[in-house]
Order: C-alpha cells, then structure tokens, then sequence
C-alpha cells in the first residue's frame, strides 16, 4: 500500500471495516464468525478478508446497504464526482490532499453487540472480537493518518464507541448516531464548509419520501421493504423508529440495482416481514405480503430470496400466509440441498425472538410482541408459531436472552421449561442464546450490562440447554464428539473463568445425565446422587 506520493483524493470518502464490509461469498451467517476472538474467526475468515468486492476502478462493488444509503444521500446533496465508496484495500486510491470527510460505517465497532458479548467472552481467549479489531484496523489506516481528514462514524454500533469512552482515543471526530435522511447531510456540509459540528449528534426520524434509492449493489443484495415495528420492546433500538412500510415500486427499483451489480440474492431487510403493509392493530395483509415476494421472485436475476426478521404471531392469526408464501420462497431458498450439501432438505429460514418464557417479562418489557394478540400465554404462541413454520418447512432462527433487567430465577425456569418444551415437540429450528446488552436508543439502555461473570447457575443452564438442542438437532451424528469437547473446554477455561455455577449446565451440554425438566432451582445434591449414571455415560461414550 503506497502513502508515500500524495493524490488528489475525493472530497468525501465512505467504508466499512473488512469484517463488516464483506459479503462472504454470498453466505450471511457466516458474519456471525466476526463475533468470535480474531484469532480464530480471523483464521477461519482469512480468504474472504482479503478479497472484498471490487469493482475495476477500486470502488466497491457490494457494501453495507447502510452505507450505500448514505452514499445515495450525499451523491444527490454533491453529486458524483465528490463521492466515494471503498473497502478498506483499495483507500490509498481515494483518500488524498483534498479528502475533506471519510464516513464509517460501523455496526458492531467495539465487539459490545448482543452475539460478541456472549460468545467472544464465554470462549474467552483469542483476543477480541475480529469486529472490533477490524474496526480499529480501518481506523488507524494509513491514508487516514497520513491526511487527517475529518473522521464520521455512524451506523447502528456507533452507541458502543460512546458507551465505551473510545472516540477521542480513536481519533473520531464526530459520532453520528441514528436514521440520517434528515439531518445527515446538514452535517456532511457543515463539515465541508469548515464549520464547528458537534461531536456528538442524533439522526432524526424521516419521513418515508425522504428514504433515498440506493445508487450501486450491496451485500447480500439487500433492500429495505419495511422500517421499524412499533411493537415498543423496551430491550430494541429499531422499535424507537417510524414504522411504515415501502412501496413495491420502490423496492423493485432496488431489486434491479442489486441484480444489475451482480448478485444473484435479494436479502428483504425488515423488522418483520409478516408486518408489511399490515393493518391497523397488527392484522397481518397477507395479499401483500404475497404479492411482493412473489414480485420479487420473478425478477430476471433473482436466484435467491434470503429473510432477515418475523414474528409469530401475525402467522398464528392467519396461516395461510405461509401456505401461500412457502411455495414461492421454497424455490428461491438458498438453504436446498443443492448448494449446501450438509442439508438434506430444503428449508427456508427467518430470525425470530422469543427472547423468553417468561409472561411476567412478556408483560413488562415487550407487552407488544404478540399483537394483535395479548403475551399473557406467550409460550403457548412461541409453540404454536414455532410449529406452524415447522409444517410448511420454515426452520426459524429464534433469539432466548437472559439476564434481562429484574429476571428472577422463576423467569428463567419459565425460559428452561419453554426450551424443553420446543425440544419436546421436536422443534426444527436454531436456538441462539444471548445476554442482555442495554442498547443506547432502547428504553433498557440505560440498564446495567449482563456479563458471564454475573450469571446465576440457571442462568448458565439456558445457555447450555439451547447449545444441546442445537447439537441434537443439526449434528446428531456428531453428538459424541460436540458434547464431550464443550464439557473437556469448560473444566479448561470456562470453570476456571466463570467459576463453578457453570458446572451442572456444562455437564448437560455434554450429554451427561442431566433433569430434563426444569421445576425446580438446581440442586447441587443432584449431581452427587447421580454420579454413578454418569460415570457409566463417560464409559459408553469414550470407551
């Protein structure tokens, strides 16, 4: 990377950092890898690092949509010739003499999001997180210590370098945090014309006309169909936004800027895709719903529809909605046996919250979760959603926090007897278990922060519980190796960091001989009463 000879630059130069930027060949889970230490998903993720898309020129080919957002913006605000998106590899080309403003994209910068939190410490060593270490990587680049443009970082992780006290430490000079339509390009003016900016600002809400068309392709082939939910979780940011919903028109527009830079994906982006266009008292408009998917799936190009969020209950109120939607998605899912040889079906996959089993919580933080319907018998919606996607071949993603603001030990019971309750009636879906993490727009971000440190011994056991479904369900044939590993690394690290309240649960997640329903608080006395059918589940297991 050459810095020695100084160019002209673009005025305004907008990137992500490596790890945020990429689009891993097409593959959106894999970006769950960035949570982990960087030593190990820096390994695992070495090839894709060094060769984010770009296009001839240097420019990126496929980014964050946040940021192509952005871009949309301020090319309409200072046209073309002033602006400029890259990935990190290619700066040394666009930053120069007269860079004015490099813009960051960031969404998880300092490895505080909910999956870094509870993964990168519950491995414990390896470093941090590889967000957080390609965060500081792009902010320490060459180009940009060597020209000292004026440093904006925005985008949904900007909260964690304020809550951190990292940004004069890292040398930015203003923190944009926010949606942007309204005010974002006041900022980017200000700065241009020499003016003093704050270094701290809040995005306003915009209105939906003010919501720019992306301008080149981003990763995954992402468009927005809907902004915000209004279901008012007290523990969410985006619920804090305007919901509406875009029209088909608006969206196809994307969709045809997405194919024509080469994806083959349409990644809809929505707090809840079960929402779009849904009626008031969140009455789901499955002809809608129906019509864009179908729309999109018969867009030229489009090979592949991926889903971001849903929710249950807009399913549960009207089950035709998957019954018309699963025939046109189940031929556009990425997750066939074709292009992954490891599934031996086809499925089609969506990112739901359960968050928890308890109904006290339910009342409390996110009584509207289950509008239209009221979340006094969430469990039993939990286990009618969950089953109704499971009859029409939707295997969900579902999101269990613990640690949440005032859980007690009866709430998390709840929680443990709703897990062994989808595992009863043989749930097909990925159980992903996280701690609480106060974000800086939600209501809760002002609550103090669960760590690993601050666990209770059930606490431990949701976590544990989750990972052994999971186990049972997409690896079963590798139950003997899984199990055993996670118990031999916990008496290696884990017992020795978090202390012995993680023993019980660790055990469970082994496949050691552990109550499979949860009534009642864990007895220590359990595991000294049962070590003679545990030791002869070592002896079946290793000899």
């Amino acid at each position: 990377m050459k810095t020695g000879e100084d160019i002209d630059g673009y005025p305004i130069v907008l990137t992500a950092s490596r790890a945020e930027a990429n689009d891993y060949d097409n593959n959106p889970f894999a970006a769950f890898i960035c949570t982990f230490p960087k030593r190990l998903s820096g390994f695992a993720l070495r090839e894709q690092l060094g060769k984010l898309p770009t296009n001839n020129d240097g420019t990126a080919k496929r980014t964050i949509y946040g940021l192509r957002k952005v871009e949309a913006l301020l090319i309409d605000a200072f046209g073309e010739d002033s602006v400029v998106v890259a990935h990190y590899n290619e700066l040394h080309k666009f930053i120069g003499k007269n860079t004015k403003i490099v813009g960051i994209s960031s969404m998880d910068p300092m490895g505080l999001a909910y999956v870094s939190t509870t993964y990168n410490s519950l491995i414990g060593f390896g470093g941090e997180a590889l967000n957080a270490a390609e965060f500081a990587r792009l902010i320490q680049h060459p180009s940009i210590v060597k020209y000292r443009p004026t440093v904006i970082v925005g985008g949904a992780g900007c909260w964690q370098i304020k809550e951190a006290g990292m940004q004069k430490k890292l040398g930015i000079d203003i923190l944009f945090q926010g949606e942007g339509e309204p005010n974002l390009v006041q900022v980017f003016r200000q700065v241009l014309n020499g003016e003093n900016v704050p270094s701290y600002i809040m995005g306003k809400k915009p209105a939906r006309k003010q919501v720019p068309l992306i301008k080149h392709a981003a990763s995954y082939g992402m468009v927005e169909i809907m902004r915000g939910c209004g279901r008012g979780c007290q523990f969410c940011s985006p619920t804090m936004r305007t919901k509406y919903s875009f029209p088909i028109e608006h969206i196809m527009k994307e969709v045809d800027v997405n194919i024509k830079g080469g994806v083959k994906s349409i990644f809809t982006v929505t707090e809840d895709i079960f929402l779009y266009k849904s009626k008031p008292g969140f009455i789901p408009n499955k002809q809608e719903i129906v019509k864009l998917y179908k729309t999109i799936a018969s867009h030229p190009g489009v090979e592949n529809i991926l889903l971001s969020h849903g929710s249950f209950a807009p399913i549960i109120y009207d089950p035709t909605i998957l019954e018309e939607l699963t025939p046109i998605l189940i031929e556009k899912t990425k997750w066939n046996p074709k292009t992954s040889p490891m599934y031996k079906k086809s499925f089609i996959s969506v990112e739901v919250g359960i968050e928890t089993g308890s109904v006290r919580l339910m009342q409390k933080y996110m009584k509207g979760k289950a509008l239209p319907y009221a979340v006094d018998t969430w469990p039993e919606l939990v286990l009618q959603g969950v089953g109704l996607m499971n009859d029409h071949d939707w295997w969900p993603l579902c999101t269990i926090m613990t640690g949440q603001p005032d859980e007690t030990e009866d709430d998390v019971l709840a929680t443990l007897n709703l897990i062994d309750d989808l595992k009863n009636n043989h749930a097909k879906m990925f159980y992903t278990p996280v701690l609480f993490i106060p974000l800086n727009e939600a209501i809760l971000g002002n609550c103090r922060r669960t760590n690993l440190e601050s666990l209770t011994e059930l606490q431990w056991e949701v976590l544990a519980r989750c990972w052994r479904n999971n186990i049972d369900f997409w690896a079963p044939d590798k139950q003997r190796v899984l199990g055993p590993m996670f118990f031999v690394a916990h008496w290696a690290y884990v017992r020795w960091k978090h202390g012995k309240k993680s023993t019980m649960p660790m055990m469970h997640l082994a496949g050691f001989p552990v109550s499979q329903k949860v009534d009642q608080p864990c007895n220590p006395q359990y595991c000294m009463n049962g070590w003679k059918e545990t030791f002869e589940s070592i002896k079946s297991r290793f000899f």
